[in-house]
């Protein structure tokens, strides 16, 4: 058990932008998941998760790509076996609900955003390390979507701020709508939905295009819809596996 590890390695993360770090357990989290979702389908001997995220734009700014390699570089320097799916590049594990278990906060049964208490919803997952085992020991169950529900007494602005109308008002977001909109050339300075979110205001981007302008890049939403070039790829090559 490397217990003591933990800390270490949260302030390593924090140094490289990666302001939220939680730990899932796998067995836990894939029992509330269908099997092409489940973390033991990419890593058999998966037994915990853990998530990388960047809370507010400060964080955001200072993260890059390489930040969560780097973190999971120092975790198999202390022999730890692990697997690394980056957020925005695979799309097997349910971010919202994998943030959820997290602790990061909970996802809005309005916009389907995750919201966090203080930076509401701007945060982003970075990736995912699918470790072997449980070297931390036992994973406590970090959750806090029963008590913080930030929508019920919202008048959900975000709902009529989507330019594309892809949201219903009851959680589902119509990411296809989304996407062939955004590919058009719409929302390009941001997400309108996020912006109007009153939840943790004072840390959104200043300009919405920033790091937190979107929680999907457009380059995957293109290969995953089959928009632009990529209509012509089949979809089995399209979809991540």
């Amino acid at each position: 058990m490397r217990s003591q590890l933990l800390p270490e390695i949260r302030e390593f993360a924090a140094e490289r932008g990666l302001n939220l770090l939680g730990l899932v357990d796998a067995k836990r989290y894939d029992g509330s998941q269908p099997c092409d979702a489940r973390a033991s389908s990419l890593l058999p001997r998966c037994g915990t998760l853990v998530v990388l995220a960047t809370g507010g734009r400060t964080a955001a700014a200072q993260a890059s790509r390489a930040s969560a390699f780097e973190v999971a570089a120092m975790l198999q320097s202390h022999g730890i076996a692990l697997r690394l799916l980056e957020i925005g590049v695979d799309a097997r594990l349910r971010m919202g609900c994998l943030g959820e278990a997290a602790g990061f906060g909970t996802v809005s049964p309005v916009s389907g955003l995750l919201v966090h208490p203080v930076y509401g919803p701007w945060l982003r997952l970075r990736a995912v390390l699918l470790l072997e085992g449980t070297p931390f020991g036992p994973v406590v169950e970090a959750s806090i979507a029963e008590r913080y529900q930030p929508c019920g007494p919202c008048a959900r602005p975000c709902v009529p701020a989507c330019p594309a109308s892809a949201l219903d008002g009851e959680g589902h977001h119509d990411l296809g709508t989304c996407a062939s909109h955004r590919h058009a050339g719409g929302c390009a300075s941001g997400c309108s939905v996020r912006a109007a979110c009153p939840v943790g205001a004072e840390h959104r981007d200043a300009a919405l295009g920033g790091a937190n302008g979107h929680v999907h890049p457009i380059g995957p939403l293109r290969r995953w819809f089959g928009l632009g070039l990529w209509r012509f790829v089949p979809t089995r090559l399209r979809l991540p596996r």
